[in-house]
């Protein structure tokens, strides 16, 4: 799982290097700007499904095949409905030379919301590892299919259909494997069905489609107000930073499950496994924040050649909001644990519509770099909430304050290294990089966190019976 986790988005960012690479700077724009289009309307045709329908496979197992059958139905409706949603949009508002690699890509979104399901049953089952190998195998096919794109000359609309192709092999493969699994089978899909698991499945897939909206909105506005150009060259810089941002995630994945289950006596205690999940990733993360805001001129270089160190500066940008990012989502996992959806719901439609306002006032002004600062400005709204939220509704952050202190005041040296003269920028960047360090400092482990972070790993004792 772990492995899959940091692989896909590996291969994902090797297609985007070949592609800058082979194209320049326009085409990856092109890519990546279609590419967020399909995961906003893939988010919303699986609708966070996943998610309850695990929950509900795992604790009633007895009706697994009534439960499959309702959410089998729902994938087809809501699949069916997103990809008209994607074609209509594509036809008012894309321009006409894109239209056909949408049409490809939305072959796509009923596939992804069939493939939710699966991904539900192998979790409830513990068989996740079949999953992790399908996703494994369909990214390194669609890399291979990239690159079978470029030797054959066929651009963008290629890589498309290689995207495509990939997912239906995906969904057959799900298939076969849930069959030799012992997947219950269902009957065909009902419109009763699926409307019975959609009133249910709401809270979730409002939430689900909110998020991945926060996290793709900037690059259609970086399209929309900038050109392709600009938004391949803000897109390489993301890539890296959300490749970057998996590695301490996937980790703390892994880590906050086995965490989480040693602290079951209570809901204090659990809150107390989320707080040390907390203060390992906060430690883990701002080594790497660093490193990316020293050497990003170098890392962009090494990657994508010299024409996108222009990106430098906004890479920089982006890497001091990773500690808050990373915070976020160990937080909203918390509160969503915690039954505290409708309140994590209110805090992503704030930081959404501070993450719109401010990219619409920063990108006219300063370009892709106002792009990277309204991301620090919405996810420091966001992780602000969400600590407010954990704290009077789950248990207290009393050193986590110090945490959010230090990482808010990054706020005003990030400001001034936008508006001042270039000279003063380096001076600003190191405020910065001090605020974040006194940030990690204050939040760094006790060795009673590392006693039971090893506690949490070890294997149990066996008793034997005298």
């Amino acid at each position: 799982m772990l492995a899959a986790r940091v692989l896909v988005p590996v291969f994902s960012f090797a297609i985007n290097v070949g592609i800058a690479r082979a194209y320049g700077a326009a085409t990856l724009g092109v890519y990546i700007h279609l590419l967020a289009l399909l995961l906003i309307f893939q988010a919303a045709a699986s609708a966070g499904m996943n998610l309850l329908l695990t929950r509900e496979l795992a604790t009633r197992p007895e009706e697994s095949a009534a439960h499959l059958g309702s959410g089998r139905s729902f994938a087809l409706l809501s699949g069916s409905v997103a990809t008209l949603a994607f074609l209509a949009y594509s036809a008012f508002l894309l321009p006409e030379d894109r239209l056909l690699s949408a049409a490809v890509l939305s072959l796509t979104i009923l596939p992804s919301a069939w493939i939710a399901t699966q991904e539900a049953f192998f979790m409830a089952t513990r068989t996740h590892h079949r999953i992790t190998v399908v996703s494994l195998a369909e990214n390194a096919l669609k890399l291979a299919l990239a690159v079978a794109a470029y030797l054959l000359g066929a651009g963008i609309l290629g890589l498309c259909a290689g995207i495509a192709a990939a997912r239906f092999l995906a969904l057959g493969a799900g298939f076969v494997l849930m069959r030799r699994a012992g997947a219950p089978r269902t009957g065909r899909p009902t419109l009763a069905g699926a409307l019975a698991f959609g009133r249910t499945v709401a809270p979730f897939a409002v939430l689900f489609a909110l998020s991945m909206l926060y996290f793709r909105v900037d690059v259609l506005l970086v399209e929309a107000l900038r050109g392709e150009g600009d938004t391949g060259t803000y897109g390489a810089a993301l890539t890296l930073y959300s490749v970057v941002l998996l590695l301490p995630e996937s980790a703390m994945g892994a880590v906050y499950p086995r965490l989480a289950s040693s602290f079951r006596a209570s809901a204090e205690s659990y809150a107390e496994a989320t707080l040390l999940s907390l203060r390992l990733l906060v430690v883990g993360i701002v080594p790497l924040s660093l490193f990316l805001v020293c050497f990003a001129d170098r890392v962009l270089g090494l990657a994508y050649g010299e024409r996108f160190l222009s990106s430098a500066t906004t890479l920089r940008l982006l890497a001091v909001s990773l500690p808050l990012h990373a915070v976020n989502g160990v937080l909203g996992q918390a509160l969503q644990a915690a039954r505290l959806q409708g309140a994590m719901l209110r805090i992503v439609v704030l930081g959404l519509a501070t993450h719109v306002v401010a990219n619409v006032v920063l990108l006219s002004r300063l370009g892709i770099e106002g792009a990277a600062a309204a991301l620090f400005l919405s996810s420091s709204v966001v992780a602000l909430g969400a600590a407010r939220c954990f704290h009077r509704n789950v248990a207290p952050i009393k050193p986590g304050a110090r945490l959010f202190g230090s990482l808010a005041t990054i706020g005003g040296p990030l400001v001034l290294a936008l508006l001042a003269p270039p000279i003063w920028r380096p001076a600003a960047f190191a405020v910065s990089l001090l605020a974040l360090s006194a940030g990690a400092i204050s939040f760094l482990l006790r060795r009673s966190d590392l006693d039971r972070v090893v506690q949490a790993f070890r294997p149990p004792k066996l008793t034997v019976a005298s």
